[in-house]
């Protein structure tokens, strides 16, 4: 809202904004030119200033007005962001999937992908050529195997990427082949079901305005309650003996990451990574 208004003895500016749920402005602005004092200046001084304490007093009865109208919106604005959060969360939609089989991935077919409602995996296997004289073509001389896991998390910027391997050098197919078997296999009990309990290291990624999404439960929730009711399991921290914690999700992809660094080979220098849209 913004305008300009002229009276016959003022000018007023008005300008204001309102983002429903969020923020109220209001601002007017008076201006007096070209008017005419010279009946008030008859008056006197004493009689235009208890004039002008009347004035000022009906302009503090405006204003606490247009305060107890702005409280009244306050109230109202809360209720539109609580609706809009709620909105926000219903509206929250499906992530896409491959239900638990790897197929080409949808943005580039030179890749494979696997996903559920938790995660989703990527790999793919770049061979690389040189020519050979004497056969006068080209022939295979290396092959790199890339590979990435995620979350598949349904909000826009939380899919994290949780391990990976960028461009793993080998001189024999079958090497790289079976390598890249041997990663899918190793993470292969995340893609048992459709929707995996999720870390709870990242259950953020899978909650709107603090509730988590339908149809998702976190890692270690029910183990937690069960905890909370079983007298001396736990105190101040320390586990009681004989009991050991379940592993969580992240800790197993530590260790695996940890095995794959142990067994890695050396690598020739590699080339510019070649893009890829995830």
């Amino acid at each position: 809202m913004e305008g300009l208004e002229e009276n016959k003895d003022y000018r007023v500016h008005r300008s204001g904004d309102l983002s429903e749920g969020y923020k109220l402005q209001v601002e007017h602005a008076v201006s007096c030119e070209n008017i005419d004092i010279s009946p008030l200046i008859a008056q006197g001084a004493e009689t235009i200033q208890a004039m002008r304490q009347d004035s000022i007093e009906g302009e503090k009865k405006a204003y606490d007005i247009v305060v107890a109208a702005a409280k009244q919106w306050e109230q109202q604005a809360a209720t539109t962001q609580r609706l809009d959060r709620a909105l926000a969360y219903l509206r929250t939609p499906e992530v896409k999937h491959t239900g638990n089989s790897w197929q080409p991935f949808s943005n580039n077919n030179d890749w494979m992908e696997i996903s559920n409602r938790v995660y989703k995996m990527f790999c793919r296997i770049r061979e690389e050529t040189r020519y050979d004289r004497a056969a006068g073509r080209s022939v295979p001389a290396a092959w790199y195997v890339t590979w990435d896991l995620y979350l598949n998390s349904p909000r826009e910027g939380y899919s994290i990427h949780l391990a990976g391997q960028d461009k793993k050098r080998y001189t024999d197919k079958a090497a790289a082949v079976k390598y890249l078997d041997g990663r899918k296999k190793a993470y292969s009990h995340l893609f048992a079901e459709i929707s995996p309990p999720v870390p709870k290291e990242h259950e953020n990624c899978f909650t709107v305005y603090g509730v988590l999404l339908p149809g998702y439960s976190v890692e270690g929730r029910e183990q937690e309650k069960a905890g909370h009711t079983t007298a001396g399991i736990s105190e101040g921290g320390i586990s009681a003996p004989g009991k050991e914690e379940k592993p969580s999700v992240l800790g197993k992809l530590s260790a695996a990451r940890e095995q794959e660094k142990a067994a890695a080979e050396p690598k020739a220098p590699t080339k510019k990574k070649e893009d890829m849209q995830i």
